[in-house]
Protein backbone atom coordinates (compact mmCIF):
# COMPACT_ATOMS: atom_id res chain seq x y z
CA UNK A 1 0.00 0.00 0.00
CA UNK A 2 1.15 3.42 -0.40
CA UNK A 3 2.69 5.49 2.84
CA UNK A 4 -0.13 8.34 3.23
CA UNK A 5 -3.25 5.14 2.97
CA UNK A 6 -0.82 3.36 5.94
CA UNK A 7 -0.85 6.54 7.68
CA UNK A 8 -4.71 6.45 7.55
CA UNK A 9 -4.74 2.94 9.00
CA UNK A 10 -2.47 4.16 12.01
CA UNK A 11 -4.82 7.09 12.43
CA UNK A 12 -7.78 4.92 13.23
CA UNK A 13 -5.63 2.24 14.86
CA UNK A 14 -6.55 -0.56 12.63
CA UNK A 15 -3.24 -1.76 10.85
CA UNK A 16 -2.51 -5.74 9.33
CA UNK A 17 -1.25 -8.07 12.19
CA UNK A 18 1.93 -8.66 9.81
CA UNK A 19 3.53 -5.88 8.38
CA UNK A 20 6.26 -5.87 5.30
CA UNK A 21 8.22 -2.48 5.65
CA UNK A 22 10.95 -1.73 2.48
CA UNK A 23 12.07 0.50 -0.18
CA UNK A 24 14.85 3.40 -0.58
CA UNK A 25 14.48 5.74 2.93
CA UNK A 26 16.04 3.55 6.19
CA UNK A 27 14.35 6.77 8.54
CA UNK A 28 10.74 6.67 7.09
CA UNK A 29 11.03 2.44 7.51
CA UNK A 30 12.22 2.76 11.37
CA UNK A 31 9.97 5.57 11.87
CA UNK A 32 7.07 3.93 11.15
CA UNK A 33 7.86 0.92 12.52
CA UNK A 34 8.08 2.92 15.88
CA UNK A 35 4.87 4.72 15.03
CA UNK A 36 2.69 1.27 14.27
CA UNK A 37 4.53 -0.26 17.62
CA UNK A 38 3.05 3.07 19.30
CA UNK A 39 -0.11 2.46 17.49
CA UNK A 40 -0.37 -1.55 19.24
CA UNK A 41 0.73 -0.06 22.81
CA UNK A 42 3.45 -2.35 22.80
CA UNK A 43 5.75 -2.75 26.10
CA UNK A 44 8.96 -3.66 26.08
CA UNK A 45 8.43 -7.27 27.79
CA UNK A 46 5.73 -7.98 24.88
CA UNK A 47 8.32 -7.29 22.24
CA UNK A 48 11.12 -9.91 20.46
CA UNK A 49 13.76 -7.62 18.09
CA UNK A 50 16.07 -9.77 15.77
CA UNK A 51 18.59 -7.76 14.63
CA UNK A 52 20.14 -8.90 11.34
CA UNK A 53 22.04 -12.03 12.35
CA UNK A 54 20.33 -13.11 15.61
CA UNK A 55 17.35 -14.20 13.29
CA UNK A 56 16.43 -17.72 14.55
CA UNK A 57 13.47 -19.26 13.18
CA UNK A 58 12.47 -21.60 16.18
CA UNK A 59 12.88 -18.58 18.71
CA UNK A 60 10.73 -16.11 16.33
CA UNK A 61 8.26 -19.06 15.86
CA UNK A 62 7.91 -19.19 19.56
CA UNK A 63 7.43 -16.05 20.43
CA UNK A 64 4.62 -15.14 18.11
CA UNK A 65 2.70 -18.40 18.99
CA UNK A 66 3.03 -18.15 23.26
CA UNK A 67 0.31 -17.74 25.20
CA UNK A 68 0.47 -14.89 27.41
CA UNK A 69 -0.88 -15.38 31.29
CA UNK A 70 -1.47 -11.62 31.46
CA UNK A 71 -3.34 -11.03 28.60
CA UNK A 72 -0.50 -9.02 26.51
CA UNK A 73 0.41 -8.69 23.11
CA UNK A 74 3.70 -11.09 21.37
CA UNK A 75 5.23 -8.69 19.20
CA UNK A 76 7.97 -9.72 16.83
CA UNK A 77 10.42 -7.19 15.20
CA UNK A 78 12.62 -8.61 12.60
CA UNK A 79 15.39 -5.81 11.09
CA UNK A 80 17.94 -7.60 8.20
CA UNK A 81 19.08 -6.69 5.49
CA UNK A 82 18.59 -10.95 4.16
CA UNK A 83 15.77 -12.50 3.16
CA UNK A 84 14.07 -14.82 5.58
CA UNK A 85 13.05 -18.46 3.43
CA UNK A 86 9.23 -18.19 2.19
CA UNK A 87 8.17 -21.32 4.14
CA UNK A 88 9.72 -19.66 7.25
CA UNK A 89 8.17 -16.21 6.40
CA UNK A 90 4.33 -17.84 5.32
CA UNK A 91 4.44 -19.73 9.28
CA UNK A 92 5.21 -16.47 11.29
CA UNK A 93 2.18 -14.62 9.32
CA UNK A 94 -0.18 -17.13 9.78
CA UNK A 95 0.86 -17.51 13.26
CA UNK A 96 0.27 -13.51 13.64
CA UNK A 97 -3.08 -13.94 11.49
CA UNK A 98 -4.41 -16.59 14.21
CA UNK A 99 -4.48 -14.73 17.49
CA UNK A 100 -5.30 -11.73 18.18
CA UNK A 101 -2.65 -11.30 19.96
CA UNK A 102 0.13 -11.36 17.98
CA UNK A 103 2.08 -9.28 15.74
CA UNK A 104 5.05 -8.98 13.37
CA UNK A 105 7.07 -6.69 11.61
CA UNK A 106 9.76 -7.33 8.99
CA UNK A 107 11.64 -4.36 8.53
CA UNK A 108 13.73 -5.10 4.97
CA UNK A 109 17.07 -3.17 4.73
CA UNK A 110 18.03 -5.46 2.21
CA UNK A 111 18.55 -5.79 -1.88
CA UNK A 112 15.37 -3.91 -3.08
CA UNK A 113 14.82 -6.43 -6.37
CA UNK A 114 14.12 -9.31 -3.79
CA UNK A 115 11.63 -7.20 -2.30
CA UNK A 116 8.78 -7.67 -4.36
CA UNK A 117 8.93 -11.40 -3.89
CA UNK A 118 8.92 -11.32 -0.13
CA UNK A 119 5.74 -8.75 -0.16
CA UNK A 120 3.59 -11.25 -2.29
CA UNK A 121 3.66 -13.34 1.25
CA UNK A 122 2.26 -10.54 2.66
CA UNK A 123 -1.78 -10.43 1.55
CA UNK A 124 -4.86 -9.08 3.26
CA UNK A 125 -6.24 -12.58 3.18
CA UNK A 126 -3.53 -13.84 5.96
CA UNK A 127 -3.76 -10.46 7.88
CA UNK A 128 -0.64 -8.94 5.86
CA UNK A 129 0.19 -6.10 4.04
CA UNK A 130 3.41 -4.08 2.81
CA UNK A 131 4.33 -0.23 2.93
CA UNK A 132 7.31 0.55 0.40
CA UNK A 133 8.89 3.73 1.61
CA UNK A 134 10.12 5.77 -1.66
CA UNK A 135 13.08 8.64 -0.99
CA UNK A 136 10.82 11.47 -0.20
CA UNK A 137 10.77 14.96 -1.88
CA UNK A 138 11.66 18.36 -0.02
CA UNK A 139 8.57 18.88 1.67
CA UNK A 140 7.89 15.56 2.63
CA UNK A 141 11.26 15.39 4.02
CA UNK A 142 10.44 18.78 5.75
CA UNK A 143 6.96 17.36 7.03
CA UNK A 144 8.77 14.82 8.25
CA UNK A 145 11.63 16.23 10.36
CA UNK A 146 9.25 19.15 11.57
CA UNK A 147 7.29 16.20 13.09
CA UNK A 148 10.05 14.72 14.57
CA UNK A 149 11.58 17.85 15.98
CA UNK A 150 7.67 18.77 17.64
CA UNK A 151 7.98 14.78 18.94
CA UNK A 152 11.41 15.80 21.09
CA UNK A 153 10.17 19.80 22.00
CA UNK A 154 12.92 20.84 19.42
CA UNK A 155 12.03 24.85 17.94
CA UNK A 156 13.38 24.52 14.53
CA UNK A 157 11.80 26.59 11.65
CA UNK A 158 11.89 25.00 7.86
CA UNK A 159 14.61 26.95 6.44
CA UNK A 160 16.64 25.54 9.48
CA UNK A 161 15.10 22.53 8.74
CA UNK A 162 15.66 22.85 5.07
CA UNK A 163 19.82 24.19 5.66
CA UNK A 164 20.32 21.16 8.04
CA UNK A 165 19.07 18.54 5.65
CA UNK A 166 20.82 19.51 3.00
CA UNK A 167 24.07 20.24 4.42
CA UNK A 168 23.61 16.21 5.50
CA UNK A 169 23.33 15.07 1.99
CA UNK A 170 19.11 14.25 2.19
CA UNK A 171 20.02 12.07 4.53
CA UNK A 172 16.75 12.07 7.27
CA UNK A 173 18.48 10.25 10.01
CA UNK A 174 21.13 11.90 10.09
CA UNK A 175 19.74 15.05 10.47
CA UNK A 176 17.70 13.77 13.74
CA UNK A 177 20.92 12.82 14.77
CA UNK A 178 21.80 16.15 15.47
CA UNK A 179 18.39 17.29 16.83
CA UNK A 180 19.85 16.51 20.60
CA UNK A 181 22.45 18.55 20.42
CA UNK A 182 20.59 21.33 19.08
CA UNK A 183 17.85 21.00 21.80
CA UNK A 184 21.06 21.78 24.09
CA UNK A 185 20.15 26.00 22.60
CA UNK A 186 16.82 25.89 24.23
CA UNK A 187 15.54 28.36 22.26
CA UNK A 188 14.59 28.31 18.63
CA UNK A 189 17.19 27.30 16.07
CA UNK A 190 18.43 29.06 13.18
CA UNK A 191 20.29 28.25 10.58
CA UNK A 192 23.44 30.00 11.55
CA UNK A 193 23.40 27.65 14.27
CA UNK A 194 23.87 24.79 12.14
CA UNK A 195 26.54 26.18 10.53
CA UNK A 196 28.73 26.65 14.14
CA UNK A 197 27.24 23.57 16.07
CA UNK A 198 26.90 21.12 13.19
CA UNK A 199 30.31 21.53 11.46
CA UNK A 200 32.10 24.84 13.02
CA UNK A 201 32.33 27.98 12.20
CA UNK A 202 35.32 27.55 9.34
CA UNK A 203 33.24 25.94 6.90
CA UNK A 204 31.76 27.64 3.78
CA UNK A 205 27.95 27.39 3.53
CA UNK A 206 26.59 25.96 0.23
CA UNK A 207 23.74 28.57 0.32
CA UNK A 208 26.69 31.37 0.22
CA UNK A 209 28.46 29.38 -2.39
CA UNK A 210 25.30 29.28 -4.70
CA UNK A 211 24.56 32.66 -4.24
CA UNK A 212 28.13 33.85 -5.39
CA UNK A 213 27.91 31.36 -8.10
CA UNK A 214 24.39 33.37 -9.41
CA UNK A 215 25.89 37.04 -8.73
CA UNK A 216 28.55 35.91 -11.33
CA UNK A 217 31.73 36.28 -9.09
CA UNK A 218 34.60 34.05 -8.84
CA UNK A 219 33.78 30.86 -7.15
CA UNK A 220 37.15 28.80 -7.44
CA UNK A 221 38.34 29.49 -4.36
CA UNK A 222 34.99 28.88 -2.64
CA UNK A 223 34.91 26.08 -4.40
CA UNK A 224 37.94 24.40 -3.16
CA UNK A 225 37.08 24.99 0.33
CA UNK A 226 33.72 23.50 -0.02
CA UNK A 227 35.37 20.44 -1.12
CA UNK A 228 37.97 20.49 1.26
CA UNK A 229 35.82 21.48 4.45
CA UNK A 230 35.21 17.06 3.82
CA UNK A 231 31.23 17.36 3.92
CA UNK A 232 30.28 18.52 0.47
CA UNK A 233 30.43 15.60 -2.27
CA UNK A 234 29.92 16.44 -5.96
CA UNK A 235 26.39 15.46 -6.36
CA UNK A 236 25.37 16.94 -2.64
CA UNK A 237 26.41 20.60 -4.57
CA UNK A 238 24.36 19.91 -7.58
CA UNK A 239 21.79 18.47 -5.35
CA UNK A 240 21.85 21.55 -3.60
CA UNK A 241 21.73 23.91 -6.26
CA UNK A 242 19.18 22.33 -7.75
CA UNK A 243 17.13 22.55 -4.79
CA UNK A 244 17.89 26.13 -4.58
CA UNK A 245 17.10 26.81 -7.94
CA UNK A 246 13.54 25.51 -7.67
CA UNK A 247 12.63 27.42 -4.68
CA UNK A 248 14.02 31.01 -6.97
CA UNK A 249 11.96 29.53 -9.97
CA UNK A 250 8.94 29.57 -7.43
CA UNK A 251 9.12 32.68 -5.97
CA UNK A 252 9.84 33.93 -9.80
CA UNK A 253 6.24 32.98 -10.33
CA UNK A 254 5.38 33.53 -7.34
CA UNK A 255 5.62 37.56 -8.04
CA UNK A 256 4.97 37.38 -12.02
CA UNK A 257 1.14 36.44 -10.75
CA UNK A 258 0.94 38.31 -7.61
CA UNK A 259 3.64 41.17 -8.28
CA UNK A 260 4.86 40.48 -4.76
CA UNK A 261 6.05 37.40 -2.83
CA UNK A 262 5.22 36.09 0.31
CA UNK A 263 7.84 32.81 1.40
CA UNK A 264 5.80 30.88 3.43
CA UNK A 265 2.57 31.27 0.74
CA UNK A 266 5.60 30.10 -1.90
CA UNK A 267 7.75 27.43 0.59
CA UNK A 268 5.26 26.38 3.07
CA UNK A 269 7.34 28.16 5.96
CA UNK A 270 8.40 31.56 6.79
CA UNK A 271 12.12 33.08 5.49
CA UNK A 272 13.91 35.75 7.90
CA UNK A 273 12.77 38.75 5.90
CA UNK A 274 16.19 39.99 4.60
CA UNK A 275 16.95 36.00 3.20
CA UNK A 276 13.07 36.13 1.84
CA UNK A 277 14.31 39.55 -0.15
CA UNK A 278 17.70 38.11 -1.18
CA UNK A 279 15.60 35.19 -2.75
CA UNK A 280 12.75 37.16 -4.22
CA UNK A 281 15.98 40.27 -5.64
CA UNK A 282 17.56 36.82 -7.41
CA UNK A 283 14.68 35.08 -8.83
CA UNK A 284 13.37 37.93 -10.66
CA UNK A 285 16.64 38.40 -12.10
CA UNK A 286 16.43 34.92 -14.81
CA UNK A 287 14.02 34.21 -16.97
CA UNK A 288 12.53 30.97 -17.49
CA UNK A 289 14.65 30.14 -20.24
CA UNK A 290 17.59 30.59 -17.91
CA UNK A 291 16.29 28.46 -15.27
CA UNK A 292 15.29 25.66 -17.62
CA UNK A 293 18.59 25.89 -19.17
CA UNK A 294 20.04 25.47 -16.22
CA UNK A 295 18.46 22.84 -14.46
CA UNK A 296 18.51 21.02 -17.70
CA UNK A 297 22.51 21.57 -17.38
CA UNK A 298 22.71 19.94 -13.47
CA UNK A 299 20.57 16.95 -14.33
CA UNK A 300 22.88 16.17 -17.23
CA UNK A 301 26.29 16.51 -15.23
CA UNK A 302 24.35 15.05 -12.34
CA UNK A 303 23.69 11.77 -14.58
CA UNK A 304 27.47 11.76 -16.01
CA UNK A 305 28.77 12.26 -12.30
CA UNK A 306 27.11 8.87 -11.61
CA UNK A 307 27.49 6.80 -14.48
CA UNK A 308 31.33 7.81 -14.97
CA UNK A 309 33.95 6.40 -13.15
CA UNK A 310 36.86 7.69 -14.54
CA UNK A 311 36.23 10.85 -14.22
CA UNK A 312 37.92 14.00 -12.31
CA UNK A 313 34.75 14.98 -10.21
CA UNK A 314 36.07 17.89 -9.25
CA UNK A 315 37.17 19.79 -12.47
CA UNK A 316 33.93 18.45 -14.17
CA UNK A 317 31.83 20.23 -11.47
CA UNK A 318 33.67 23.35 -11.61
CA UNK A 319 33.21 23.57 -15.30
CA UNK A 320 29.69 23.15 -15.16
CA UNK A 321 29.59 25.80 -12.49
CA UNK A 322 31.57 28.08 -14.95
CA UNK A 323 29.10 27.06 -17.87
CA UNK A 324 25.84 28.47 -15.77
CA UNK A 325 27.52 31.40 -15.19
CA UNK A 326 28.03 32.19 -18.80
CA UNK A 327 23.96 31.36 -19.34
CA UNK A 328 23.16 34.04 -17.10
Amino acid sequence: MYKKDFEQLLHVKKTPSSLFFYGECDFQNNYFAQKTLESWNASEDEKLLLHYDDYNFTTAKNHLSQSSLFGGNNILIIKTDKVIPSKELDTLIALAHKSSESFFIYQYFGDGTKAKKISSSFSKNNGGDFVRFFKPNMGEALTLLNTKAKEIGLNIQGYALQHLYLLHSEDLSLCVNEFEKLSLLNREVLASDIDRLVYGLGTVGLDEFISKLLKKEDIKVSFLNLCESGISDEIRVINGIQNYLSNLLLFHMYIKIHGNFDARAILGYPLPPQLAKQKADESIKIDLKTFKEMLELLLNAELKLKKLKDLDKNAYLLSTLIKIQKIL
